[in-house]
């Protein structure tokens, strides 16, 4: 399989299931499984996190400045309240990094967390009512749903999924969730990022390497925005229900057809 092939494919599916429910980590562990293609290596893997962050960013620069600490934005969520909702899963992710790489990156683990999920939002969106508005989101309110997050760091969960069915939980809007997500992803991944380049040898790099990274960023930025745009402008008519049955349909195939 050609190299520049497989860097095409895994930047869009990057950028296509990082801020969808359905685990971006998932479908990169096993498409590459599935094919037998080689690891691409790390320096790939965060050139498209890059392309996503990228892409999030501008969103927020573009649309009412999400960040913004004068609370004027309906859409506002405080810095504070930011690093409230990120702190669980960077806790836990820091003391249980090494056991989920080594017990947790299966086949058999995505494809069980996969229908799982699936289960309990469909439970959740069919019963559960809006009853908050996402200006007066509470210091509790996010530290919950930050909780609900670190679920996340087990592969197939899907950190999008999970954060939108914790904010479904406790009485959020379905577009009011996505924005959720969509804000406490960026010190996310951000994070991961760095945490990743340590693990890089700058000198091993060639030229090939950095021509390949800047594909996949292009790709992951170009195809995370448009996901972005369409996933919060069309989940009102759309809602949950296709991701949550296409994520059942992957978690059959993944423990009966690969693992």
């Amino acid at each position: 399989m050609n190299e520049l092939f497989q860097i095409i494919i895994l930047s869009i599916i990057q950028g296509i299931t990082e801020f969808l429910p359905i685990s971006s980590s998932a479908h990169l562990i096993f498409i590459p499984n599935l094919f037998g293609w080689k690891d691409q290596g790390v320096f790939l893997n965060v050139s498209m996190h890059f392309g996503s962050l990228l892409a999030i960013s501008y969103y927020y620069i573009k649309n009412n400045n999400l960040f913004r600490d004068n609370g004027s934005s309906k859409n506002h969520i405080s810095l504070t309240k930011i690093i409230i909702g990120s702190s669980p899963v960077l806790f836990f992710g820091f003391i249980f990094y090494d056991y989920i790489t080594e017990n947790l990156r299966s086949i058999e683990v995505i494809g069980f967390t996969s229908i799982f999920v699936a289960c309990i939002f469909l439970f959740v969106e069919y019963f559960k009512k809006s009853t908050k508005e996402l200006l007066n989101i509470s210091n509790l309110d996010i530290f919950i749903i930050g909780l609900f997050q670190s679920l996340a760091l087990i592969p197939g969960t899907s950190r999008a999924a999970i954060i939108i069915l914790g904010a479904l939980l406790i009485g959020y809007t379905k577009k009011d969730s996505i924005i959720i997500a969509l804000v406490l992803s960026f010190p996310v991944i951000l994070i991961a990022m760095i945490f990743e380049l340590y693990q890089i040898e700058i000198i091993s790099t060639n030229f090939q390497i950095f021509l390949n990274s800047a594909l996949a960023i292009i790709i992951s930025f170009l195809t995370s925005f448009y996901i972005i745009k369409f996933f919060i402008n069309f989940i009102n008519t759309i809602g949950f229900y296709p991701f949550m049955i296409y994520r059942i349909v992957l978690g059959l195939f993944l423990l009966f057809t690969i693992s």
